[in-house]
This record gives C-alpha cells, sequence and structure tokens, in this order.
C-alpha cells in the first residue's frame, strides 16, 4: 500500500500553486526592471526563443531580487509550497531541488557523513553517489547487487547482506540504496531500514524514479513509507515538472535538518530558476488534487499494454514472475519492461529499430531488454503507437545478434580500493593504455550501461578480469560512461612514480 497523501481542502477549486499566484503578484507590481536576469521580462531575449519559448516563460524566469521568494532563505511562498510537498508526500521537512536529484544526493550524503566515516553503499547506485563520496570523504563499503539468474541481470540488495555487514562493523553510519532501479524494480527497503535502525544507523534512499508511488495502491510502497530517513526524488521523471526539479524529503530523529539545510545552500546554485520552482509547486498541486485519478488512468494503459505486448511473437513483458526473483521485492507497473532476446537481437539495435523506423523512442536499452516509460502523459493512442511499433519489430529481421549470458561477464567480487574516491580524486594521474592498465589504480569511474554496476570506482585496482570484461561488454554494444576518454583506448590511473 502507497503512503496516504494528505486529503485536498473541501473546496478543490480553491488550490492554487502559492509560487504561481506570487509569480504574478511579482509581475503585476513590477513597472520597470533593472536587475538580472537581463532579458528583463523577454524583452532583451532572442527572438527565436521567444519564438520557441514563447513570451510567458521570460514573464515568468523572476529572480529573487524582484520580488520573488529566495531558496535558499525562504520567507513566504516557498515556504508554504515545501511544507504542502512534505505533507503531501508524508515528511517531516521536504526541500525543494533545482540541480535534479544529484544534488539531492550529494546533500543527503553529505549531511550524514563527513571525513572518515564509513557508509554501506549499493555499488548499482546513480554516479551522484560516488560523487557525494567524495565530496564527504567518507569511506564506503560497497554491497553488490544480486545476482537474477531468470532475468540475467544485477538488481537490489539484500537485507540479510546489510545486517551482516552492519553487525561485523559498528563503525557504519548509514546506508544508501537506491530503490526502484532504471527497471522500476524495487529492493527489500522496509526490511533494510529495520535492519540499519536496529543498529543505529541512518538510511538515505535514491527514490529518484519513484515519486509517483504515493498515488495508487497498485504501485510500489515509497521509501518514506517504508522508514527511511532522508529520500530523493525526481518528480521531473514521473510528475510532470520540469527537469531538473527535483525534491528531498526528510523524517525522524537521525536527521541533522540544519545539516542538510547547509548542504543544499552550498551546492544548489546561488540563482534558482523560478520557473523549475513553480513547476515543482504546480505538480504537486495536480498531484493533490487529481493525482490519484490520473496515476488510476496510467497504471491501468500500462497493464493494459503489458497484455497486448505478451501477444507479440519473440518479445516478453516482465510482470508478477519477477517478483521475489532475487533482487526484486517489487515492480513499478508502469515501467513497461520487454525483452527481445527471443527475436534473437539486442535491446541496443531494437531501441535503434524503433526510433528509426517508426518513432518510437524507449527510455533506456541494454543488451536484450528496452524500457518503456509510462506517466500521466500516456494515452490509448500512445499506447496504440507502441503496440503497432512493437508488432512490427517482432516481424523485422535483426542484424545485431543476442547476448544471452550478461551476468556471466561479472565476477560478483569488489576490487581491491587502496583509495578511497576522495583520495583518489586528488592524487596527480596520467593516462595509460587502457589493455596495459591491469595492476594499476584507477582514477575514474567506468559503468557499463548495461548492467549500470560499476566495474571501477575511482581509488580502486584495475585487474585483468575487469578489463577482458568491459572489452567483451563494449565488443557487445555496451555504453561505458565514466572514462575522460570515449574511445576507450585509454584509461586515467594514479601516477605513483
Amino acid at each position: 500500500m502507497s503512503h496516504p497523501i494528505a486529503p485536498p481542502p473541501q473546496d478543490a477549486t480553491a488550490i492554487d500553486s502559492n509560487l504561481e499566484r506570487h509569480i504574478h503578484e511579482v509581475q503585476g507590481a513590477e513597472r520597470a526592471s533593472f536587475h538580472m536576469p537581463g532579458h528583463k521580462g523577454g524583452r532583451g531575449a532572442p527572438a527565436r526563443a521567444r519564438e520557441l519559448l514563447g513570451e510567458a516563460v521570460f514573464a515568468a524566469d523572476l529572480s529573487e531580487l524582484s520580488g520573488f521568494d529566495y531558496l535558499h532563505g525562504a520567507s513566504s511562498a516557498l515556504i508554504d509550497a515545501q511544507e504542502r510537498a512534505a505533507a503531501i508526500f508524508g515528511a517531516r521537512q521536504s526541500w525543494f531541488l533545482v540541480n535534479g536529484a544529484t544534488v539531492g544526493n550529494l546533500a543527503a550524503l553529505c549531511s550524514v557523513v563527513g571525513d572518515g566515516d564509513e557508509i554501506l553503499v549499493a555499488r548499482d547506485s546513480h554516479r551522484s553517489v560516488f560523487a557525494g563520496l567524495v565530496l564527504s570523504g567518507a569511506r564506503p563499503r560497497y554491497l553488490a547487487p544480486q545476482r537474477n539468474e531468470l532475468l540475467d541481470g544485477l538488481y537490489g540488495i539484500d537485507a540479510e547482506e546489510v545486517h551482516r555487514v552492519l553487525t561485523g562493523n559498528p563503525a557504519i553510519k548509514a546506508v544508501h540504496l537506491t530503490s526502484p532501479s532504471y527497471y522500476g524494480f524495487t529492493s527489500a527497503v522496509a526490511e533494510v531500514v529495520a535492519v540499519a535502525h536496529a543498529l543505529g544507523c541512518i538510511v538515505i534512499v535514491d527514490e529518484a524514479h519513484g515519486g509517483h508511488f504515493p498515488f495508487d495502491e497498485r504501485l510500489p510502497a515509497c521509501a518514506l513509507e517504508s522508514g527511511a530517513d532522508l529520500v530523493v526524488q525526481s518528480p521531473h521523471k514521473t510528475l510532470g515538472s520540469l527537469t531538473q526539479s527535483s525534491l528531498l524529503h526528510a523524517q525522524g530523529d537521525l536527521v541533522n535538518y540544519a545539516r542538510v539545510q547547509s548542504y543544499l545552500g552550498m551546492l544548489q546554485s546561488s540563482s534558482p530558476s523560478a520557473l523549475l520552482l513553480a513547476s515543482l509547486d504546480l505538480s504537486i498541486e495536480e498531484m493533490a488534487t487529481v493525482g490519484r485519478e490520473r496515476w488510476a488512468d496510467a497504471v491501468a494503459l500500462a497493464e493494459s499494454a503489458r497484455h497486448q505486448i505478451a501477444e507479440i511473437p519473440g518479445l516478453v513483458a516482465y510482470g508478477d514472475e519477477i517478483v521475489n526473483t532475487p533482487g526484486i521485492t517489487s515492480f513499478d507497473p508502469t515501467k513497461l519492461v520487454v525483452d527481445v532476446a527471443e527475436l534473437g537481437t539486442t535491446g541496443f539495435a531494437a531501441g535503434r529499430w524503433l526510433r528509426e523506423e517508426r518513432g518510437v523512442n524507449p527510455e533506456f536499452s541494454d543488451l536484450r531488454r528496452m524500457v518503456f516509460s509510462l506517466t500521466i502523459g500516456d494515452t490509448e493512442e500512445t499506447i496504440a503507437l507502441l503496440i503497432d511499433a512493437l508488432a512490427g519489430l517482432s516481424q523485422t529481421t535483426h542484424l545485431a545478434s543476442a547476448h544471452p549470458h550478461l551476468i556471466a561477464l561479472w565476477t560478483g567480487e569488489l576490487p581491491e580500493a587502496p583509495m578511497t574516491p576522495r583520495e583518489a580524486q586528488h592524487c596527480s594521474t596520467r593516462p595509460i593504455a587502457f589493455g596495459s592498465a591491469a595492476g594499476e589504480i584507477t582514477a575514474e569511474m567506468i559503468v557499463p550501461y548495461p548492467p549500470g554496476v560499476p566495474l571501477l570506482v575511482a581509488g580502486e585496482r584495475i585487474t585483468a578480469q575487469v578489463i577482458d570484461a568491459i572489452d567483451q561488454l563494449r565488443a557487445a554494444g555496451c555504453r561505458i560512461v565514466g572514462p575522460f576518454d570515449h574511445t576507450g583506448e585509454t584509461i586515467r590511473i594514479i601516477d605513483t612514480r
């Protein structure tokens, strides 16, 4: 069951966005602007930009100097807007973010751990989490994702493993995990929270892809309901706000709220966008009033699509059969994960065909799957387009060969780490031929997609096995994220000469 949202007032028509009203008040009061932004309500904006974006965008692009409330020193409308968000999502305090979920992860980590503190981190975390390790100076202990033979993938973390590591390492102060994954698969958040709290550890959850969970009972339980202390969400991914607009929620007595606020002030832009803030407030207002109705429709559309895909030869749309397999406690039904291995092709090739031949874009592809993200922006018409495109894909001869054993390339063993990510960040580095780097310490993170699990994090020892795995993954079509050299010919290592 999802976390209950605050009921709307009796007169739903009376609900409006505090920030929207505030913007109109500011616009009506100002007769002339001699402050930034320099486009001055759009009059100084490029003509083509006004044509593309519209006059209203520039008119609403305000700053605190024009009278708009200031994110880093909120005194009126922004305080009300953030309090409303906290009530709706079930947090004690919520903060609006204008630098994406990235800054939420950074601030959460830095507020909890500092130089030399130990933290347990799921290895399948977003790259911003590893950046947070550099900024905070924390010493990570990594949890490898679980091997799921059924899906030939690496997903989630095991609560029993969390208990084993925490009891064996009492110096660990916090746990950071990501749930849901890019695929919409969730970990056992409630069980991890129970284990961590029993041992006095704070829990941070990157729930960037799960901001919609509170709005329908068929969606997984949200991390706040599961008891997590700090939760990062990206409403721009699912709730309709503008890109980069995100939320950081906190609850419970383990959180140092003032410290979180302090780090947000350091890490976020000192010129926060009124457009991003207003879009957050408006999306939250819509969720408070008609969110349940809209997500009920979206989930129904997704389930209909899943049943239709099941009838297409050669395609498999994951459903209830994956629940309670290794690393997967539940899944988001609005993420359609479509396996194309039976067609003898890769997800990369299938996704490219859909884009080029049918104008249909998946959210994400890997060696054997495509992921389609459905939201409140979808309709029966968009689903019909998707199903028609997938039916065409099923009847097409493909050139790329499927790779049936993705996880065979992952040893499951984490590399030796002579340095922390922060220590590696401050060392002198040099490039070296990738094939000759065995035994060296990497200065950069290497993340193959798939599986989206870093094979190397800065400060770790490069092995011949890792080099071989990356070569195979690259040859199979994986995108390698993180290298300074996008060709893959060199890697930067710690210069120990």
